[in-house]
């Protein structure tokens, strides 16, 4: 085919998209609950957002009525400060990438590029030129005449996401994008999907289950449950200081030891002085807690380190894993059971079942939740 160049002006992309949420519902009919209850979100301009939860959380009903594809029961949707709630989803200035991309199977990849723009507000040699821009962007020059049908999976999610590129959207909502895609490149796709949105600036709204998405792409976390949220964080405070023991065991894993806190401090700097085994420490505390009571500490198998007791110790390895890159032992002790992460092991020096260990514990990365 002919090389399609773009005129010499190149095409910019809009760099708005200021999203607030306020009060949200949905409740479908002989619903016993509703689907999303009083959500309330800010999402600043050029933010990548991720909504997170378990499947039923209420996420996906969320980025719909965003997208103006479902209507709300109750609240608002503002985009720059104007109320959309209402709006129908054609006129909303937002581009939406689904789970199974929703390409035109009879089309070309130029003629599914540039279908949207045509449609929506673009003719002839503009929807071309802009076309062959996102078309470059998404390294699919060389396909523009093939049809979906002749695509990886990874080069149709190429297709989607230009697709959505070429109408400059002020909000671009993604929802499960990557679901199909093998985890080699589910992988490669996330680092693809983060340039892509820090190269454009554009205010991106990602709704996944899968927590190594959602911590690797995102500005912010939203974590919901029941249709409602349960931590609005940057990756590090939803992983380190998590909300509540959901949060904490949600995102990656953890372990759960109840223990005698005397705590200090308020707010940000709330502390706790513990001693969860033969080991006393002081750990950053959740602001709710006060005084001296009892507390769930969370440990994150990276922040547990045990060695070989020479009789009584902390607990009894009950199992041991090696990766190659690191190795695992859960840890059976009179708290429950420790879960343990070694980086870099020697396989001639791990600790076989039935090790008596002593537990200790890097403070920085343990966090006192309320019991």
């Amino acid at each position: 085919m002919a090389q399609r160049t773009p005129h010499s002006d190149p095409v910019e992309f809009q760099k708005t998209g200021h999203l607030q949420l306020r009060k949200l519902v949905k409740t479908y009919p002989n619903s016993s609950r509703p689907a999303v209850e009083d959500v309330s979100l800010t999402i600043d301009h050029g933010q990548l957002v991720t909504i997170l939860g378990p499947s039923g959380c209420g996420k996906t009903t969320t980025l719909r009525m965003i997208a103006g594809l479902e209507e709300p029961t109750d609240g608002k949707v503002l985009l720059d400060g104007k109320e959309i709630t209402h709006l129908q989803a054609s006129r909303r200035p937002m581009a939406i990438v689904f789970q199974n991309y929703a390409l035109f199977p009879h089309m070309t990849v130029f003629e599914n590029i540039e279908y949207g723009l045509r449609s929506r507000k673009g003719r002839g040699a503009i929807a071309r030129d802009a076309a062959a821009v996102a078309t470059a962007s998404m390294n699919l020059a060389g396909f523009e005449d093939r049809t979906p049908g002749q695509l990886s999976g990874g080069q149709q999610q190429r297709v989607a996401l230009a697709r959505a590129m070429v109408l400059r959207p002020s909000v671009m909502l993604l929802d499960e994008p990557l679901s199909n895609l093998d985890a080699k490149l589910r992988e490669q796709m996330r680092h693809e999907i983060k340039d892509l949105q820090r190269k454009l600036g554009t205010t991106t709204v990602y709704v996944t289950h899968d927590q190594a998405e959602a911590m690797s792409l995102s500005d912010v976390i939203v974590v919901m449950n029941h249709g409602r949220i349960e931590q609005v964080a940057q990756p590090a405070d939803v992983y380190l200081r998590p909300a509540n023991t959901f949060v904490a065991d949600f995102i990656g894993r953890a372990s759960f030891v109840s223990v005698e806190a005397s705590v200090h401090g308020s707010g940000m700097h709330t502390t706790a002085r513990i001693r969860p085994f033969s080991q006393e420490l002081t750990v950053a505390a959740h602001p709710s807690l006060a005084g001296h009571r009892q507390g769930v500490l969370m440990l994150r198998p990276e922040a547990v380190f045990v060695s070989e007791a020479p009789s009584s110790g902390d607990g009894m390895v009950i199992s041991s894993m090696y990766f190659g890159g690191a190795a695992e032992y859960r840890v059976d002790t009179t708290r429950g059971v420790v879960l343990v992460s070694v980086p870099r092991p020697d396989p001639a020096t791990l600790l076989p079942a039935g090790t008596v260990v002593n537990i200790s514990i890097t403070a920085s990365l343990a966090y006192l939740l309320p019991g």
